[in-house]
């Protein structure tokens, strides 16, 4: 079944107890982002709690009722500038919110076969929406995919978890990806 927006938004709402995002580009051009982005690239010290407070809020109701909200970024190579945008402003909040993010890093190990390069959420460790993006970055659409069609990206998907190290862990190893701000302050 393809989803639009906001069907996909509706789709991924309806999990019980474990939604997991899959990570692998390295820039998305989302409206979500407000001009956090640009204010990053021109050395401004934070994000706008207009914009990460809702993601945090929606990932506290999660946990609030008892559900997992996981996040799982598979690196092949160091992170472009807007993943150190993502990771710097958003992950850090995120993780604060209760979310819980892991860092494949494919730089610092081989990757196993089950790992795919795809973007999808992963509910209830059965379901998935298998998501397209352009070029460019922008949301296409996603596929709703569950069974034999859903088993090569759940594979992928805990595949990837297990080996993930904890986004804390690895952000503290690797200052060089800090913000310039942040990481003189």
């Amino acid at each position: 079944m393809r989803l639009d927006e906001q069907q996909l938004d509706e789709y991924t709402d309806r999990f019980t107890s474990d939604a997991l995002r899959y990570e692998t580009l390295t820039y998305y051009d989302v409206a979500s982002d407000g001009d956090d982005f640009a204010r990053f690239l021109a050395g401004e010290p934070g994000p706008s709690p207009e914009v990460v407070g809702g993601w945090g809020r929606w990932v506290q109701q999660q946990r609030s009722r008892g559900a997992t909200v996981r996040r799982v970024r598979v690196l092949r190579e160091p992170p472009s500038d807007y993943l150190r945008f993502e990771m710097g402003w958003a992950y850090v909040a995120n993780v604060s919110a209760g979310e819980d993010i892991r860092i494949l890093d494919l730089t610092e190990r081989p990757a196993p076969a089950e790992v795919v390069d795809a973007e999808f959420w992963m509910l209830d460790r059965q379901r998935i929406a298998l998501m397209a993006y352009s070029m460019a970055g922008k949301f296409l659409h996603a596929h709703a995919l569950d069974g034999d069609d859903a088993a090569p990206y759940v594979d992928a998907a805990e595949t990837a978890w297990r080996l993930a190290e904890p986004f804390p862990a690895w952000w503290a190893r690797h200052p060089e990806y800090h913000h310039p701000v942040a990481a003189s302050a």
